[in-house]
This record gives C-alpha cells, sequence and structure tokens, in this order.
C-alpha cells in the first residue's frame, strides 16, 4: 500500500494500511492474513493489532481480527440488523420464561447489551441497550470469555477481576475451570455473582461474525440454584428459531 500524505509518518502509515485492510474485507483476518496484506513481520503486526486492540480499534476474536466497537457505523448497522431479526423470538422467548431476557455480544474484555426485553412482572430484573459488564461476573460474559483464544484467555485471566458479590469468582483457577464448563456445555450461569439478590442463565449463540450469547435473568427468589441447568436446556431448545434466525442475516 501507498501512502498519499505529503509528510509520511511510517508508523502512522502502517496503522492506517492495517485499519484500511480490515474495513475493506467482508470477513475477520488471522495475524497471518493481515500481516501479508500489509508487507510486514507478524511480529510488527501483533504489536500494532494488540495496541489498536486496547483501544477498541480493532476487536480479536479467537485467532482473528476485525474492526473494533470504536467504529460505531460499522458496528451499529450490524447490530441494527440482529436486534430486528432478533426482537419477535425475544418477545417470545420473555413470554414463554416469564422473565428479562438479554441479547449480548462480545466487546473486547466486556459483554455489550445488544438488546434486552423486559419481563412483564413487577419485580424484575434488567439491564439497558448499551450497558456493559465484565465477564467473570455474568452469564453471558462466562458463556462469551469461552470462545477466547488460549493468549487472549490467560491475559485476561492475569488481569484483576472485581468481586462484586461474595459469591463472584475472581480467582484465576476457579474461573478457567468455569469456562471449560461453559465451552463444553455451551451454557453458564451468574449465580448471584453480578448482582446479590438476581441469576442468569445464558447460552451462546454460534456462527455469528461476532460472538453473542442470549440470557434470561430473574429475582433469586423466583430462580434458584437448582433450576439453572434444567432452565439451560429448555432454552437451548426454546432458542432454536433465534439462533435459525440470527444466523441467516449474518454477513
Amino acid at each position: 500500500m501507498e501512502t498519499t500524505s505529503a509528510y509520511p509518518i511510517r508508523a502512522v502509515d502502517r496503522v492506517c494500511d492495517l485499519l484500511d485492510t480490515l474495513r475493506a474485507t467482508q470477513s475477520a483476518l488471522t495475524l497471518t492474513e493481515v500481516a501479508e496484506r500489509i508487507d510486514l513481520p507478524k511480529s510488527s503486526t501483533l504489536r500494532y493489532l494488540s495496541a489498536l486492540e486496547a483501544r477498541r480499534y480493532v476487536m480479536r476474536t479467537g485467532d482473528t481480527y476485525q474492526l473494533g466497537p470504536a467504529f460505531q457505523p460499522l458496528h451499529d448497522e450490524y447490530f441494527n440488523r440482529i436486534r430486528e431479526a432478533a426482537l419477535p423470538h425475544l418477545l417470545r422467548l420473555r413470554d414463554h420464561f416469564g422473565e428479562t431476557v438479554n441479547l449480548g455480544a462480545l466487546t473486547g474484555d466486556e459483554v455489550t447489551h445488544v438488546e434486552v426485553v423486559e419481563s412483564t412482572q413487577s419485580v424484575r430484573l434488567a439491564a439497558s441497550r448499551g450497558d456493559r459488564s465484565p465477564l467473570h461476573a455474568t452469564g453471558m460474559g462466562k458463556v462469551l470469555a469461552a470462545t477466547l483464544d488460549a493468549a487472549h484467555l490467560e491475559g485476561w485471566l492475569k488481569r484483576p477481576h472485581a468481586r462484586l458479590t461474595d459469591l463472584t469468582v475472581t480467582d484465576p483457577a476457579e474461573l478457567r475451570e468455569v469456562l471449560a464448563q461453559a465451552a463444553s456445555r455451551g451454557y453458564a450461569f451468574d449465580d448471584c455473582e453480578n448482582q446479590r439478590d438476581g441469576r442468569c442463565v445464558a447460552i451462546a449463540i454460534p456462527g455469528l461474525a461476532v460472538p453473542m450469547a442470549l440470557s434470561v435473568s430473574a429475582p433469586s427468589s423466583r430462580l434458584t440454584s437448582e433450576q439453572m441447568v434444567d432452565r439451560a436446556v429448555e432454552m437451548q431448545r426454546e432458542c432454536a428459531p433465534l439462533v435459525a434466525a440470527l444466523q441467516a442475516v449474518n454477513p
């Protein structure tokens, strides 16, 4: 790639080349693919990608990279399609379970609520669209963290994690075990770990450009720890039409 700047700065040109490469592609790229397209060593490319990821200009999913949430117009266009396809199914799931239903996406090291359909009950748990929550203390977050590649996961596990309630899991070894279970089962729980009086069950939504998950959240008085496995299995069955609808609008 060639710069048209009258005063080129090599490092800036390389960053622009990298971002232009990610913007021009319709799918995520591996480190090797990015390095080859901008004609840089993989080690140098990785440093640029890591710096951009920290500022949310780039988002890593597994071992691939794409433009991050800092480029909101692109992100919003995709999520708007997702919301339109998901809403009828989320309303049906809300009515079926009688509780708040949340659709979330992995954005960096957090889960972002893409859509929320609140329970009609007077006492309910609900976030708002656009809210962000930590991966380690939420059902959706654990399901999504289980999709991280090994290097990203180890880096995330080494960072400190806030203890939001007495039950929040923060120990790296314990978190690693929880995520392994989430990966094998396709679901995860928040057992009063994010809020003292709230529980949620979350399942993975496979096959999307951005890793996504769905959760049903309820006050602990209406959802016991013993009920959560059965709820997860029921959700996987009931959410099949939602998964198919979202996969159909995937780029």
